[in-house]
């Protein structure tokens, strides 16, 4: 029997990448999406060949399914989130998972409790080379992780009706959309919570409310120190990158962050032992590995739907309540 899918908000990111990774699955079936702008309900009905409204509780009455995925504005994610649960549905929804932490636990809460499956789009902890990183890590390979430094941005001007350009739709800037994906794969990398944040916000380049620059430190519960910067004044040309530094080496990400299993991981061992006050800096032997080119949001709808055939919690929308609540601390920062 097929995975049936619905979905809520399906422009965006849900028409882009996900919907398509839905239709490449032989045992997953869309059989109905939902958009609030007519116009635009009517058109990717007709894109997907699928049923199509405009009121969300609707399409859940009407078509029993296996998964909702919910791509809509922030500000709609709890309620939407607890439309689909009142339905019966395990719900797939997109990062981050609420405007703040309290709206998070409220929904991780009510699905724990109605024994359904929630799980948050946190996509990069699938591609081949963050999970390739994690493996060098947890082997040891670049010794004990000391410093990790983040640099993910994009081109954002300003454009009419962007709702993550608005702080009551989104909850935020750059680091609401682009900071919470290093926080989450972070934590997954490192296998560390993260403890404690303190950043800096700016609107440097566009006259939009919410922040195109986002600088924060953090610090895990291990002891590993971490730096993220994010931008949506950034062009896009320019490649985000991911450095993890250890005692006896480094692991490089270039151009991995983002929607495609794109980029090259570097690494560098080279244990050193004895103090050297010259501070040689001779040349040594790096490898090379690259993406693997496969489908990140392919990958995750599977592990999605793994998890709801395992009729599993899953344990990762717990770490997204966590992700929210070091975002909320440095938006609620007093500068």
């Amino acid at each position: 029997m097929k995975f049936r899918w619905c979905v809520i908000g399906a422009g965006g990111i849900a028409d882009r990448r996900v919907m398509p990774a839905m239709l490449k699955e032989k045992g997953f079936e869309l059989v109905a999406l939902c958009d609030r702008m007519p116009e635009k309900a009517e058109r990717l009905g007709a894109k997907y060949a699928v049923k199509f409204y405009t009121d969300e509780e609707t399409m859940l009455r009407e078509n029993p399914c296996d998964g909702v995925y919910i791509a809509s504005p922030v500000a709609l994610h709890l309620p939407q989130a607890l439309t689909a649960l009142r339905y019966g549905c395990n719900v797939l929804l997109e990062k981050p998972i609420a405007m703040n932490a309290e709206e998070g636990e409220r929904l991780a809460a009510a699905f724990r409790r109605e024994k359904k499956t929630l799980s948050v789009g946190y996509m990069m902890k699938f591609h081949n080379l963050h999970a390739m990183a994690k493996k060098m890590i947890r082997d040891g390979e670049i010794g004990r992780v000391g410093t990790v430094r983040f640099f993910f941005a994009c081109w954002y001007p300003d454009l009419a009706g962007a709702w993550r350009q608005e702080k009551a739709l989104g909850g935020g800037g750059s680091v609401m959309d682009l900071g919470v994906h290093c926080i989450e794969l972070a934590e997954f990398l490192l296998g560390e919570e993260i403890t404690e944040a303190k950043g800096y916000l700016a609107t440097r380049t566009f006259s939009y409310e919410v922040e195109d620059t986002g600088a924060f430190l953090f610090r895990t519960a291990g002891g590993v120190i971490g730096s993220v910067e994010t931008g949506f004044n950034v062009p896009d040309a320019c490649a985000s990158r991911l450095e993890i530094y250890g005692s006896e080496g480094s692991v490089i990400c270039e151009g991995t962050l983002g929607q495609e299993e794109k980029g090259k991981l570097t690494l560098l061992r080279a244990p050193q032992g004895e103090y050297d006050a010259m501070q040689t800096r001779g040349v040594v032997k790096s490898e090379r590995y690259y993406g693997a080119g496969g489908d990140l949001f392919r990958k995750e709808l599977r592990r999605f739907a793994q998890r709801v055939r395992e009729k599993a919690f899953d344990e990762e929308s717990e770490r997204a309540v966590r992700v929210q609540r070091i975002v909320d601390g440095i938006y609620n920062e007093k500068r």
